[in-house]
């Protein structure tokens, strides 16, 4: 029999809660590499346990830890796990406005690495499995929080090493991850993304062979002047266009949306021979670049590694390209499309290794899905959530591998927020902090209390 519940919440309050704890998270230097992401587990954990939600800090090595609240049935299915990485880029600290581990409050921002990718996200969860706490309701029974390490490094350390090590701790019909994404606002509504598909994520190493000599006697088998042919080669390869099941629906639900012409030319994006015309009438930078890498592979040349003297030749020299390759792709394809490449313009003797895994989707037509989306509308009645295909890759690609729908929310509408992940002075606002409980707040209590026994 379901328990009435007493739902009265202070938001104000609730809204300087979260502000506070996301400043104090944003404060834990997670920098990955090393990590140290047992630092911000213990920190989480230590919230969790005052709401009286049990949970436990499993490192996969020293300094590596996640956090994982546990299920009371032992062995049941988790209706929804709550998921998001404990760990940071890297931030150039000279570079921003106010110090990347600050967790600063300047007119109603929250500046910090990790602020959008993604500690914003944990805070979120977090408040919203204690809210139902507080509410009478025991999430523990139906919902998993998970906080994980090593994602923006791979997942090696976090996500993958605990699905090998503990798969039942992370047991789940449904999860919430981050989005990766970006948004809108105009007249026709707002715009918020759900990630439901990521492109492969690809990194390959192409190593150059050469004629090693003194330099002050040149030849023509330098294997740098071939490294530096193949890097201008990738830069200035036009991939195909090709229009994935996932951005097909994303690009006809911004095609309603979108200002810039009319919404029959619009959908000339879903034309392979017409659709980077239609890309250049869109005014918006972000949303050109965002489309653009939607709609392709990429391949982009990202370091470098050649000789160690300056009067030296090197024999062998390198450089490293991160792939991105769409759904229904493979790898070992791509490879030979590089290499295509490479030896149209004359690259010399090269090698070419390539680790990553394949894209992974997941489906729009579920009761979950549908959930969340109506919990945007009542909160937000101009919104139109889209599904979404993240150019980026992120963990839920392990759990898309189990058959397990994964759903990626961004809760800030903002065209440069694409800009600040990863970028100098990193920021959330504290309203769409509030926001983002509000909404799972919402599409939890409906979808795993509010119509069962």
């Amino acid at each position: 029999m379901k328990a009435v519940m007493n739902t009265g919440i202070n938001w104000s309050s609730i809204e300087k809660e979260a502000a506070d704890i996301l400043v104090r998270y944003l404060q834990i230097n997670t920098t990955n590499p090393p990590g140290n992401e047992t630092a911000g587990a213990v920190f989480l954990k230590s919230l969790l346990e005052r709401e009286g939600i049990a949970c436990e800090v499993i490192e996969s090595k020293p300094g590596r830890g996640s956090v994982i609240t546990g299920l009371k049935a032992s062995g049941s299915t988790a209706d929804v796990l709550l998921l998001h990485h404990i760990d940071v880029v890297p931030a150039e600290t000279d570079k921003w406005l106010h110090p990347p581990f600050s967790g600063a409050v300047i007119d109603g921002d929250i500046w910090g690495r990790g602020a959008v990718d993604c500690k914003s996200l944990g805070v979120m969860e977090l408040m919203t499995m204690a809210l139902l706490k507080r509410q009478g309701f025991e999430p523990e029974k139906k919902l998993i929080y998970a906080a994980t390490a090593d994602e923006e490094i791979g997942g090696a350390w976090g996500v993958q090493w605990l699905l090998k090590h503990h798969p039942g701790k992370l047991r789940t019909r449904y999860i919430i991850n981050e989005g990766v994404g970006m948004g809108f606002s105009n007249s026709n509504g707002t715009m918020y993304l759900c990630q439901v598909a990521e492109k492969a994520a690809c990194w390959t190493r192409i190593t150059f062979r050469g004629r090693p000599g003194h330099a002050s006697v040149p030849h023509d088998d330098n294997c740098v002047v071939h490294m530096a042919r193949a890097v201008q080669a990738l830069a200035d390869h036009g991939f195909p266009v090709k229009i994935t099941a996932p951005v097909e629906k994303f690009l006809r639900g911004f095609a309603g949306m979108q200002q810039f012409m009319p919404e029959k030319e619009c959908l000339g994006l879903l034309d392979p021979v017409r659709c980077e015309a239609v890309l250049e009438r869109i005014a918006e930078p972000a949303l050109r670049r965002i489309i653009a890498a939607l709609v392709k592979n990429t391949a982009v040349p990202t370091l470098i590694a050649a000789g160690s003297k300056t009067n030296v030749i090197p024999g062998e020299c390198y450089c490293e390209v991160d792939c991105r390759i769409l759904p229904g792709e493979m790898p070992e394809g791509f490879k030979i499309t590089l290499a295509k490449i490479l030896d149209a313009h004359g690259c010399g003797d090269y090698t070419i290794e390539m680790s990553g895994s394949i894209a992974s989707e997941s489906p729009c037509d579920t009761d979950f899905y549908r959930v969340l989306e109506q919990s945007f509308i009542r909160h937000d009645p101009t919104a139109r959530m889209l599904p979404y295909m993240s150019p980026g890759a992120t963990d839920s690609r392990f759990f898309r591998q189990l058959g397990i729908p994964c759903y990626g929310v961004q809760m800030e509408p903002s065209l440069d927020a694409i800009d600040r992940i990863h970028g100098h002075n990193e920021r959330t606002s504290i309203k769409q902090l509030t926001f983002g409980i509000k909404v799972l707040y919402d599409a939890l209590k409906t979808f795993c209390f509010d119509n069962r026994a």
